[in-house]
């Protein structure tokens, strides 16, 4: 029996696993159930942040959650977030969670923030057993304008979906693929944009525009396109997904990759 060499992988199975000590992947994955006529962000709650520098802020769980996700509870006992702070730079945080209640805030400060997931539960997942028991909104430390929400969805999804993700300092942005999946109905069609912001931590005019980089019009199918040569997106550059449907309402996901690559191993 031939046995195959590990080197001898594809290069983006080295990526996918962490061999790659340059870069890492995103696979970006955002829902709206709820899209309009009107273009909004392809993401669980319909939002996706993107305050300036100056008004980068600490975040935390809103109060309202169920009172069985809490840091000793049978559901999420915390959650651990992905973003980016004032100076450009990709961190993450991890939040205990405080059932009904608030929890306490997160130390670093964000302007951007596009995953989160729930990180320890006090329940063995299985298909009838999800990790979270109730909806975990993510709002600002003041608690006046919510971030993200890891949603039941029918069942316990254990993480957001945000369509959106920016490119931290020092790093390339790849995208080597993108799927969108709009909801078939009569007589009803999807738009989607794909756009990009660059220079996020700009501080007064003139800023960079917002720009499309992709736009797909009229869907009433799935539609699916792999880049043989990735779109190149520049560091501290936003890509945010929108969606509108012709009439009504309508639902919408998307799923990104986008390979986030160190900028000097980048020619």
């Amino acid at each position: 029996m031939e046995i195959r060499q590990k080197n001898s992988l594809p290069w983006s199975h080295h990526l996918a696993i962490g061999n790659m000590n340059q870069a890492h992947v995103h696979h970006q994955f955002g829902r709206n159930i709820l899209v309009g006529t009107t273009y909004s962000p392809v993401s669980d709650t319909g939002l996706y942040r993107t305050p300036q520098p100056a008004a980068a802020t600490a975040l935390r769980i809103k109060a309202g959650g169920n009172a069985a996700d809490t840091a000793s509870g049978a559901g999420a006992r915390s959650v651990k977030l992905w973003g980016m702070n004032a100076n450009g730079d990709e961190i993450t945080a991890i939040i205990a969670t405080n059932g009904a209640s608030a929890s306490t805030a997160t130390a670093v400060t964000f302007i951007r923030l596009y995953l989160v997931e729930v990180y320890e539960s006090g329940t063995y997942g299985t298909t009838t057993a999800g990790s979270h028991v109730g909806n975990i909104t993510i709002e600002n430390a003041a608690g006046t304008e919510d971030w993200a929400q890891i949603q039941l969805n029918g069942f316990p999804s254990g993480t957001t979906g945000i369509g959106s993700i920016t490119i931290p300092r020092n790093h390339v942005g790849l995208i080597t693929s993108i799927q969108i999946n709009p909801e078939v109905q009569a007589n009803k069609s999807t738009d989607v944009l794909i756009l990009k912001r660059e220079g996020i931590l700009q501080a007064a005019a003139p800023y960079k525009p917002i720009v499309k980089i992709q736009e797909i019009i009229g869907m009433v199918s799935n539609f699916e396109i792999t880049f043989d040569m990735p779109m190149v997106v520049p560091e501290l550059t936003d890509i945010g997904v929108l969606a509108k449907v012709t009439s009504g309402t309508g639902a919408i996901s998307i799923d990104m990759e986008v390979i986030f690559l160190e900028a000097e191993s980048y020619p």
